[in-house]
Formats: structure tokens, C-alpha cells, sequence
């Protein structure tokens, strides 16, 4: 209870129970109405903001779907990046004991991968002979068993900001929708895990920072770079990735965006659609930044 120091003629008042002088004023109040301290607000508010944000996770879940993690140090630097990203799709099949399931009951074994991938025998083979006893485990007629520590479906001990999360639904349509040929232009992005902001998935030098104008995208010759790719073609490899689309939910999009603010070209910013990989908080506002529902 607080009592004023009357004698002071000022707004302050002493807590009977710890001696704390604060300031404090007097009103009166109706009977039955309910008085709320400022601290009280306080933790209100902070209880609000936590469910609102639990909110949005679950949304976000219910919008995007299934998912399983990477950690997003790991650059896949071991593979090439075709095979980068065909590891990335196969695992959408993987089920919580790290097997790899042609259904829900039905293991799937070596002998599947050339039509679960959709490759020739050869292509198959080189894929097999990157991956085997690295990646995946072939335990004959147990079937294949993931096998890197690096990738993970199910639920995760270390905090959630290590890892980047591949949504099962948007992998497996960007895949089916591109020709073979192109699969290593999907594996380069993969690639630049440890370089995506987490928030705006955006190809950057501090993937960390959560405000939009803090963010230092990387330059198209700094990614051409960090993927061995010659600057000399940075154009042709922008538009390759321009023609990079897919269905998604009936809506025709892009997998990587180019987006440059009026007068500064030094800061395009490449945005990965978020319907394939985000962590963040709100995909929704990827969306908007990225644009990346392709005009009809």
C-alpha cells in the first residue's frame, strides 16, 4: 500500500511494504473497478506480444507446412551444387526416425532414387557416389537412413536461430518444376545458407541483423564469388534464375527476386521466396519485399 508524504506538497508517495518513494497520484475510483499498476501493464503486455508472436508461428505452420532443418552453417561445400540440391528434395521424404519413406509405410531403397529423383541411370549414379555414406547410409533391405548431422526432421535441442527451416510443400514444387539441367542454379542458393538474413531472406553479410535498412545485401559479383562463378556472366546467371518458376498454391513464382531501390543499383537485394526456406518471424513480409508472384 502507498501512502503520500503529504508534508512534501508533491506527488510522491512511500510503499508501506518496501519504503520505495515514487511519484503517484491520487484519484478516486468506483467500487468494483479494477486498478492495474504500471507494472502490471507491463506484464500485460509483454504476455500479449508472446501470445500474438505464438500466433503467428502457428499460422505460419498452418500456411507453409511441413518443414525439416539445416543447419544454416552448413554450405553443402562437400557436394556439387546439383547434388546439393537433390539431397535438399530427397529429403522432403525423410520421416522423424531419419528414414527415407516412399509412404507412410514403404521404405524407400536405393534402387528408387533414379525415378524418385527423376534422373537418368547415369545421373543417378554420380548423385549416389557424392551422397553415399556422407549424406545417406543404403541399409539394404532397412532401406536408405540419413546419416549427416547437419540436417534434421523433427524436433531440435539447440535454439531454433541455428538452423533454417525447407518447407516439404514448396521443395518438392520448385524441384518438379525445373529441368534437370537447372537443378545446380537451386544448389547454388543452397549453398549460401550461412549468407540468408533470417528475417528477410535476403543474401546478405549480416544474416542476424532484423532491420530491413541495417541489412548489407551481397553484391551479384560477391555471390558470383562465393559460388566460383564468373563475374563476367553475372548477368546471364540473373536472368537464368528470372526464369526460375514455379506453381505454388495456383499462383505462378519466382525462386530468387532482384530487387534495386530507385537510384541505388549498388543495393539490389536478392530475395529467396520464403515458401521454400525461412525461419523468420512473418514470411508475409518477405512476400511483399520479394515480389515474387509472377505477372501474368
Amino acid at each position: 500500500m502507498y501512502k503520500f508524504l503529504d508534508e512534501t506538497k508533491s506527488n510522491l508517495a512511500v510503499d508501506e511494504d518496501t519504503g520505495k518513494v515514487t511519484e503517484a497520484k491520487a484519484v478516486i475510483i468506483p467500487i468494483g473497478s479494477r486498478v492495474i499498476t504500471p507494472k502490471q501493464q507491463e506484464a500485460y503486455d509483454e504476455l500479449k506480444e508472446r501470445q500474438i508472436k505464438r500466433e503467428i508461428r502457428r499460422k505460419m505452420q498452418d500456411e507453409l507446412g511441413y518443414f525439416y532443418f539445416v543447419m544454416r552453417e552448413h554450405r553443402f561445400g562437400n557436394i556439387s551444387a546439383e547434388s546439393a540440391a537433390r539431397l535438399i528434395y530427397l529429403c522432403t521424404y525423410l520421416n522423424y526416425n531419419n528414414e527415407f519413406m516412399l509412404t507412410e509405410r514403404k521404405k524407400m531403397k536405393k534402387s528408387d532414387l533414379k525415378e524418385v529423383l527423376g534422373l537418368s541411370t547415369g545421373t543417378t549414379f554420380n548423385f549416389w557416389k557424392e551422397v553415399s555414406n556422407v549424406y545417406i547410409l543404403d541399409s539394404g533391405e532397412d532401406g536408405l537412413k540419413l546419416m549427416s548431422p547437419y540436417i534434421i526432421r523433427g524436433h531440435i535441442a539447440k535454439s531454433d536461430e541455428l538452423y533454417k527451416k525447407f518447407y516439404l510443400e514448396g521443395v518438392r514444387c520448385i524441384y518438379k518444376a525445373i529441368p534437370v539441367s537447372k537443378h545446380r542454379y537451386l544448389g547454388y542458393i543452397f549453398q549460401l545458407l550461412p549468407y540468408i538474413n533470417t528475417e528477410y531472406n535476403i543474401i546478405c553479410k549480416n544474416p542476424d541483423e532484423t532491420e530491413l535498412e541495417k541489412i548489407q545485401p551481397l553484391l551479384i559479383d560477391e555471390i558470383c564469388n562465393l559460388l566460383s562463378y564468373d563475374t563476367t556472366q553475372r548477368s546471364r546467371l540473373m536472368n537464368i534464375y528470372r526464369r526460375l518458376t514455379f506453381e505454388y498454391h495456383g499462383h505462378k513464382e519466382f525462386f530468387v527476386t532482384f530487387i534495386t531501390p530507385q537510384d541505388y543499383k549498388e543495393l539490389t537485394r536478392a530475395y529467396i521466396n520464403p515458401h521454400i526456406l525461412y525461419s523468420g518471424s512473418d514470411y508475409h513480409k518477405v512476400e511483399v519485399l520479394g515480389l515474387f508472384a509472377k505477372a501474368k
